[in-house]
Formats: structure tokens, C-alpha cells, sequence
């Protein structure tokens, strides 16, 4: 038991030291952010450990100060209170740069709030000639006129922290958030409780209190590396790349990506796809050591180059060429991989700055044609896609908020009746500022960003409003197929939700076929479940664009689909002589009692020529293109009381 002079309680400060000394070697072996906010939180450990220490030792020491030389009583002093104030600040200062407080005055305002803690500091230094912070006498320690400014500095940062917060709190995370008020509010709290308890050493306590929500919520390096590759994450990509916008800091990117990512997965194991990823991982930082290395997972990785770019643009593409073709040849030793680039210029940044994220995005994506093409660097007829892709997802937000999505119908023929028997459900988008957005493009905009779900539950909507309000029998529809997106079968409540929807407008199930394309097969527990539930209800399903994907056909036939639907290019294909091997894909379905649609039939003779191979269904523009609703009943109406001589009738 150690007999302590003076008569300070220094049980919580003490308890305070081994965990101070873990973080500080632990934070200070660990690859951090290279952001201020995490310096900072270096310097905050060292402060709070020095004013721990120092705490600790000068209150033992000022009890019998004349027993030790007056310059190591002032050092003593000096470092708690230097410790006090500078672990204050750079609290402070964290906050800043956590909260992303960043505006042209920024300079300007650091330094007037820097103030207090300047003159703190200068007071506490002159303290051994002016006493103004404190002092030695005859009869030993004491506390002089200037004294308060040490509280008064405390004070003054967590009220200044605490509006910094308000003021940036739609900008920040709710995570951060979180953080940013819960340790400043406890450092108040712990200033309180030590004037109110005043020999007992509690400030300690309460700011290692704080360093933990700090490191918990925002400063755990593992929250921003990868651990397959080492490099940095997704998140440190975001912080690190607002930090340097916000800060007008020049750089550029290069955006690297494997192409081929996801079927690698699909063949290899795990274990094989991360040692390729070292493979790649550990080439990229031999070729360029002095950079952010960063990987976005789905096979891509980003290079960031801070600072102004002494090389030219053509120069660091040459470069990359250069080495690619040994990269190339390494990675074949293990497993084949097309690994593609693209640079985005500093001027390509700064001129477009407002969305450099959307343009790293589109670089990923289109960098293996745009290297087909000889492209390596970012262009300006690349942003002006960039931009009509914002435009898109800007007008499918509009529409989805209005509920302006559009259903068209194409009908689709029997090929046994000789009539029109169903017809497909097709979404469609006129928008005010930009007109008709092509399907193909705003269903691959709203499934890239999770609208498609909401678009699926408007579209059928639609589909059920118009059924309700004809007469299907009068009109000859035995069924009307819907389109099913691969992200909406990701909901599982979808088939309850569509369910919901028909019955609120009284139609049966059983009068829907829904329609899933062949790139959904990949994912056979995700399928069997959506078709489990919705044939539950009566419904039943098509194959979509059979021969754009990569589906399995002895998987296939064992799936409860009642219809493939051959894509229009092999169709076409056939006719050019290019597809010989499509009546035997025929018999194959026929043979697997499935019937069979083929798309894209424009001429008499493609419409004969599918029936003597013994096609099921037919759609295509030689019977109608899509219509409108109302066009589309006025067509019915028109057609369906005809002869199952149905090209006389078109005639």
C-alpha cells in the first residue's frame, strides 16, 4: 500500500495510465488515416498522457517542493498544465475536422479560435516570472489571479464544439454524430464533477472516457483498411476524398478494375480470389509506394495522387501500359484476369468537382470498353454521360415521387388459336425536362440504385388499375405477363406486396405470368423463393431473354418455369444464318414440356417459319409494337372477335 503525501485521491487517474499507454502504443503501430481529425487524436492521447502523469507527480511533489531545484517544479507544473490545455484544443480541434467544418473562412475563424489557448499557454509559460497561473512561496504551491483561464479555456472549447456540432449536423453520420456530442458532453460533465470533488483526481478519467468513444466510433484503423489487401477501404476513400475537396487540395485518380471480378468468384474458390488480390494488391504498391492505395471491393481499386502531377496525362498512361503488360503476366501464372484502367486528370477533377464521385463510378464500370477503344483517360464526351445518368436517376425520383411511371402493352400472339391471347406489361418514362428515357436505360439506373423496388410496385399498380377497369374475357386475354427485376426478388416480401396490390383492385393472381430474365438464375435460392411465394398465389412464371445470359440448362428445366422466351438476337441470328442450332433449342424446350416464345418477329415470313418449328407464342412488331392502354383496347377490340387467320386480319 503506498503512503501518498499529499492528501489528492489519485485512484481513477492511476486506473487511467495502463489503458492510456495500450491506446498510445496500439494507435501508434497502426497504418491511420492520413486525415488531421486523426492526428489529432494522436496528439490528444499524448496531451492526456502527459497530463495524467504529470497530475499524479506534481501534486505529490508540490507537498515537499524544497527538496527538489525550482526549475523541475515549474517543469512539473508546466507540463500538467500545458497537458490540460492542449488536450482542450486539439479535442476541439478533432471535432472540427470530424464534423467537416469547412467554409472559405475557415483560416480566419482556426485562428481567432485558437486564441484562448494561445494566450492560456503564454500565461502558463510566464508563469516563474509573473505568477500568473501559478506560483511558488515561502509556504509553497499556490493558484494566482489568472488561474481560471485554465477553466475558462475547457469552457470555451466544448462550447464551441458543441455549436460546431449543431451547425454540421445534417452533414455528418449518425455514428459521428453520436461521438462528437456524447464525449463532449461528457468532458462538461467531468469538469463539474472535479471543481465540485475537488481532491479527487477525476479528469483523467472522464477524458480517457471520451478518447474511447472517439476510438470506437470514428478512430479504429480497422474501421478503414481492408483486411484481404491492406489497402484502405470504401469509407477511407470517402473521408479522405471530402478532406482534400473541402480543403481545395489538388489530385487525381486512377481507377483500376478487374473486369472479369465476378466470374472468377463464380469459378475459383475464396482462398485462390484473395491470393490474386494480393497478387495485384502487392504490385500496385510496389509501383506506386507514395500513393493512397484504396480497394472498393466488386474488383476494383483506386489510386489517389495528392498534390499536383508533375507527369502529363498521356505520360502517366504510357506508364501504365508499360506496366500492365508485366502485371498481365504475373497474374496468368495464378488465374487469368482483364484488368482495366482510367485516369481522371487534376483538370478533369477540379473542372467537375460537383460530381467526381458519379464520374469514379462510371470510370469502373466502362473502363474495359473504353480500353478497347484505346481510352485511358477520362473525357469530356464521358461526363456529358455522366451527367444524363445523373439526369436520369434525378427524373426517375421525380416520376417515382408523382407517380408518373407509364404502362405499355405488346401483344403477344398464339400461335394454337390464332389469336392475340396475352400481352407484356411494359414500364415506361416520359420526363418534363428530358423527354422519353429509353427503358433499357432508366430500369438500369433504378436497379443500380435500389428504386426498381418501388418502380415494380407503381408499374403493377398500374398493370392492376388498368385490368380492373376492362374486360379481359370480352378482349380475349388469358394472361398479361410482368417483368420481374433481379433486385426486386431480393425483397421477400415482394410476393405478399403484389398480392396486396391485385387484390385491392380484384384481380385474380393466376391471371399474372411473371416474366425473370436469365442473369437472375445465378442466385437459385433467392428465385426459387420469389416463385415460391407468388406461385403460391396462382401465378406463374417466363423465362426472359433466354441467350443474353448464362444460365444453366439442366438447372433450368429444373426450375417450375412454364415458358422461355427466346431473346429477339438469336431470332434475328437465324434468319442471318448465324444461329442453325435454334430449332434444336426448340425441341429441347418442347421436349421439357415448356412452352416456347420467341421475340422480335417483324416479317410474315419470320412469323411462319417460328410456327413450323413449333413455337408456342409470338411477339414482335409484325403484330403491334407496345401500345398505350387506351390504343391497346381499341387493337384488342379490333382484332379479337377476328378468324384464328390472323395475318388476313392484319391485312
Amino acid at each position: 500500500m503506498i503512503n501518498w503525501i499529499s492528501p489528492f485521491n489519485y485512484d481513477f487517474a492511476i486506473a487511467t495510465l495502463p489503458v492510456q499507454i495500450i491506446l498510445l502504443v496500439f494507435y501508434g503501430f497502426r497504418r491511420n488515416l492520413p486525415l488531421m481529425q486523426s492526428y489529432c487524436f494522436w496528439y490528444i492521447l499524448i496531451s492526456n498522457f502527459v497530463m495524467t502523469t504529470a497530475d499524479i507527480i506534481s501534486c505529490e511533489m508540490n507537498e515537499i517542493w524544497k527538496e527538489f531545484p525550482l526549475w523541475i517544479m515549474y517543469a512539473v507544473n508546466h507540463a500538467y498544465f500545458l497537458g490540460f490545455i492542449l488536450r482542450g484544443f486539439f479535442l476541439f480541434v478533432y471535432t472540427v475536422e470530424a464534423s467537416r467544418f469547412y467554409n472559405k473562412h475557415y483560416f480566419w475563424i482556426r485562428m481567432i479560435v485558437s486564441l484562448p489557448a494561445a494566450a492560456a499557454v503564454m500565461l502558463i509559460l510566464s508563469s516563474p516570472w509573473t505568477a500568473a497561473i501559478y506560483t511558488f512561496s515561502a509556504d509553497g504551491y499556490h493558484n494566482c489571479s489568472f488561474y481560471p483561464v485554465i477553466y475558462f479555456s475547457t469552457y470555451f472549447y466544448i462550447g464551441c464544439s458543441l455549436v460546431i456540432i449543431a451547425m454540421n449536423w445534417g452533414k455528418m453520420t449518425r455514428r459521428i454524430r453520436a461521438g462528437l456530442l456524447s464525449y463532449n458532453l461528457l468532458l462538461l460533465f467531468g469538469i463539474l464533477v472535479r471543481k465540485q470533488f475537488y481532491h479527487m483526481l477525476v479528469t483523467s478519467y472522464f477524458s480517457l472516457l471520451s478518447i474511447m468513444i472517439i476510438f470506437l466510433t470514428s478512430e479504429n484503423p480497422d474501421l478503414y483498411r481492408d483486411s484481404g489487401t491492406g489497402f484502405l477501404n470504401k469509407n477511407a476513400l470517402y473521408l479522405i476524398g471530402k478532406d482534400i475537396q473541402n480543403k481545395n487540395i489538388p489530385f487525381s485518380l486512377m481507377t483500376i478494375s478487374l473486369h472479369n471480378f465476378g466470374t472468377l468468384k463464380a469459378i475459383y474458390s475464396m482462398e485462390q480470389i484473395k491470393e490474386t488480390l494480393k497478387i495485384v494488391a502487392s504490385w500496385l504498391a510496389e509501383n506506386y509506394p507514395d500513393e493512397f492505395l484504396f480497394w472498393t471491393e466488386n474488383g476494383s481499386f483506386i489510386i489517389l495522387f495528392k498534390g499536383h502531377q508533375n507527369k502529363a496525362v498521356s505520360v502517366m498512361t504510357e506508364e501504365w501500359k508499360e506496366k500492365y503488360t508485366h502485371l498481365i503476366r504475373i497474374c496468368d501464372n495464378y488465374f487469368p484476369v482483364n484488368i482495366s484502367m482510367m485516369l481522371l486528370s487534376e483538370e478533369m477533377i477540379s473542372k467537375h468537382s460537383p460530381i467526381i464521385s458519379d464520374i469514379a463510378r462510371y470510370a469502373i464500370v466502362n473502363s474495359y470498353s473504353e480500353n478497347r477503344r484505346d481510352n485511358f483517360s477520362f473525357t469530356e464526351e464521358m461526363i456529358e454521360n455522366v451527367k444524363r445518368q445523373r439526369d436520369v436517376e434525378k427524373a426517375i425520383k421525380r416520376a417515382m415521387a408523382e407517380n408518373r411511371f407509364e404502362v405499355y402493352f405488346q401483344p403477344i400472339y398464339s400461335v394454337k388459336t390464332g389469336k392475340i391471347e396475352g400481352a407484356e406489361a411494359l414500364a415506361r418514362l416520359k420526363d418534363p425536362d428530358i423527354g422519353n428515357i429509353p427503358p433499357v436505360e432508366f430500369i438500369q439506373t433504378a436497379e443500380r440504385n435500389g428504386d426498381i423496388i418501388e418502380i415494380g410496385k407503381q408499374i403493377f399498380e398500374r398493370v392492376c388499375a388498368f385490368l380492373e377497369n376492362v374486360d379481359t374475357e370480352k378482349l380475349g386475354l388469358r394472361f398479361i405477363s410482368v417483368n420481374l427485376s433481379p433486385i426486386q426478388c431480393i425483397s421477400r416480401s415482394l410476393s405478399d406486396d403484389l398480392y396486396e396490390i391485385a387484390k385491392r383492385h380484384g384481380i385474380p393472381m393466376s391471371l399474372f405470368d411473371f416474366e425473370i430474365t436469365e442473369s437472375m438464375i445465378d442466385d437459385y435460392t433467392m428465385i426459387l423463393t420469389t416463385i415460391a411465394g407468388l406461385s403460391a398465389k396462382g401465378s406463374e412464371f417466363f423465362l426472359d431473354d433466354f441467350g443474353t445470359g448464362a444460365a444453366n440448362l439442366n438447372s433450368l428445366v429444373n426450375l417450375p418455369i412454364h415458358v422461355v422466351k427466346i431473346d429477339m438476337s438469336f431470332v434475328w441470328s437465324y434468319f442471318e444464318g448465324k444461329a442453325g442450332f435454334l430449332p434444336d433449342l426448340i425441341n429441347l424446350f418442347k421436349h421439357s414440356k415448356m412452352g416456347v416464345i420467341v421475340e422480335g418477329i417483324e416479317t410474315i415470313d419470320m412469323k411462319n417459319k417460328m410456327e413450323e418449328l413449333g413455337c408456342d407464342y409470338e411477339q414482335g412488331y409484325f403484330f403491334s409494337k407496345p401500345l398505350p392502354p387506351e390504343d391497346f383496347i381499341t387493337f384488342m377490340t379490333d382484332h379479337t372477335a377476328c378468324a384464328t387467320d390472323f395475318d388476313s386480319a392484319l391485312i
